[in-house]
């Protein structure tokens, strides 16, 4: 009896061996096996684990990055390592790149079925971020007219007064000091959420804080998961531990959002404020090929992506850039005069004006080089072929995941001449022929990533940089408070600084102490709780500041105060 029993028991084990081995080990291994075969570096095969335990220490030591730089200093610009069961094919060589996202092959990969798994409790399978195939073109082809040019002209205004009572607000603050990064980011929300779903979404009480900080605390669980292999076992990811009831909660909070702002739509108590259909519309009314409109689900999926993946992107971005002119002092002044000889005496930007800031632009595309607030994306290969470059060529089987630094990328000397170096003048377009001079590689600076599966909101997003830092940098003076305070990068999905961008923000004065723009500030803030019609806002203003004239000042003054 007692053998039979043990019989029986040595039987289970082998075959839960066997099963793990087969779905969990053996598919990672045959695709190291395939790769290194073609002579591809690759760190120790270690099953179940790969090189996640070192990647987790260094991600106590806030140095994620320092692992990838360390890896391609020794393989070079290919080589693979082990996410747990998931083997990573990383690729810096933009030849190869190309092959990967470019037309020719774009139809090879999805988006990876573990990144899907991980982001499934946040955001749902039906959206932009994670569907592929079929599902993913139809959802870009119902909505890219919410970003078409009209559209974006008409945000503009959207993006400028939600800017401006940002500002005010941050100018009346009476602490010490802002943590900057936070600021931006509730101010992308807000531009985002304002221009995709019209009016009055600010009505949700404390939206903005619930949303960011809920997501933000959402994305660090996701991480940490990840790095314990919580979320590459089916059992272990569904149990109430290790960070799962922090990704609930983000969820729950952000959904109801969400359905919050759906819900205001279709009951009229908000409205449309973008010359064409905007995304809300979109998602409620467009149909696609087939006549068919976005189910309930969808609606709720993408909406989501929009509200949290479309803030959080710009509002790091935002917060490098302040960071950029905050440590470089010329390149603040090269903003600063630009933007007072294009926007003279504190004038509102405009789209078409917006495109006479060649330095501000040019920063931003350098911030972007330098810290693209997406650092990595992947693609999983889901048809066998070949990618190559003037010196190789290799094989990509089926199942193999392809990791893309752009972070890396954006720094190889092979593609940028002093590749650590802010030189927003490499940006540059030309006075005559308003062209900028060419990129070494087309696939050499991907902030978007490149090809079918790029950024759809990338023009948006560009547009709400310039705007934003245009008008801070025309109203406010900034300075990093302490000087000497920890910027550690912080890798999510994002890159952000992982302590925040701590700042003191003070009206701009440009005549040391006399300034106009100050003294208008000053009484702004005596006036403001005060109902003026225009004609006593002129009279107030001449009263207490006679340098305040004309219909220009006014329309300024007026604009602040709405």
């Amino acid at each position: 009896m007692f053998l039979q029993i043990l019989s029986t028991f040595v039987i289970l084990i082998s075959v839960l061996i066997f099963i793990i081995y087969w779905k969990l080990i053996r598919p990672g291994k045959q695709i190291y096996n395939i790769l290194r075969a073609q002579g591809i570096p690759c760190e120790p095969f270690i099953p179940f684990l790969g090189q996640l335990p070192r990647l987790y220490q260094y991600r106590k030591q806030n140095k994620i990055m320092k692992f990838h730089e360390e890896l391609c200093t020794k393989h070079g610009s290919i080589f693979m390592f082990g996410l747990g069961i998931y083997p990573r094919l990383v690729i810096q060589d933009a030849d190869l790149i190309s092959d990967i996202l470019g037309r020719a092959h774009a139809q090879n990969y999805y988006k990876p079925i573990d990144l899907i798994f991980r982001l499934k409790p946040l955001i749902g399978l039906h959206n932009l971020l994670i569907s592929n195939g079929n599902e993913h073109e139809r959802a870009r082809k119902m909505l890219n007219p919410g970003f078409h040019f009209e559209n974006l002209r008409s945000m503009v205004s959207i993006m400028t007064d939600h800017t401006i009572k940002t500002i005010n607000e941050l100018l009346e603050s009476r602490e010490e000091s802002i943590n900057l990064q936070k600021e931006l980011s509730l101010l992308t929300l807000t531009i985002i959420a304002s221009s995709a779903f019209g009016e009055n979404f600010e009505t949700i009480a404390n939206a903005r804080e619930i949303v960011c900080e809920a997501f933000i605390a959402a994305l660090d669980a996701i991480v940490n998961r990840t790095l314990l292999l919580i979320d590459q076992i089916p059992l272990f990811s569904r149990l109430p531990f290790w960070g799962k009831d922090i990704v609930d909660r983000g969820c729950e909070k952000a959904l109801n959002f969400v359905e919050s702002i759906i819900a205001d739509r279709k009951q009229g108590r908000t409205k449309n404020i973008c010359q064409r259909a905007d995304i809300l519309d979109l998602l409620l009314q467009a149909v696609d090929s087939h006549g068919k409109h976005f189910t309930d689900e969808e609606i709720r999926q993408e909406a989501m992506v929009f509200v949290l993946a479309g803030h959080q992107s710009t509002g790091d971005l935002m917060a490098w850039i302040m960071y950029v002119l905050m440590t470089n002092p010329s390149v603040l002044s090269a903003c600063r005069d630009e933007v007072d000889r294009v926007l003279p005496n504190g004038m509102i930007p405009t789209y078409e004006i917006l495109n006479d800031l060649n330095i501000c632009e040019s920063v931003i595309y350098e911030t972007l080089r330098l810290y693209p607030p997406i650092p990595f994306f992947v693609r999983q290969c889901i048809r066998e072929h070949v990618i190559s470059s003037p010196n190789q060529q290799f094989s990509i089987p089926v199942d193999a995941t392809i990791l893309i630094n752009t972070y890396l990328i954006h720094r190889q000397p092979k593609y940028w001449s002093r590749p650590l170096e802010f030189d927003y003048t490499r940006w540059m377009r030309d006075p005559i022929t308003g062209l900028r001079s060419k990129l070494a590689h087309p696939y050499c600076y991907l902030p978007f990533a490149a090809g079918s599966r790029n950024c759809i909101g990338q023009n948006f997003a560009l547009l709400e940089a310039k705007v934003i830092l245009a008008m801070f940098v025309q109203r406010c003076n900034f300075e990093l408070q302490p000087k000497n305070q920890d910027i550690t990068m912080d890798i999510r999905i994002t890159m952000r600084s992982k302590f925040g961008l701590f700042t003191i923000i003070e009206f701009i004065d440009k005549n040391s102490g006399s300034s106009i723009v100050a003294k208008k500030m000053a009484l702004l803030l005596e006036a403001k709780y005060l109902t003026f019609s225009d004609q006593q806002i002129a009279q107030y203003f001449n009263t207490h500041e006679n340098e305040v004239r004309g219909s220009c000042e006014l329309n300024i003054i007026h604009s602040f105060i709405k």
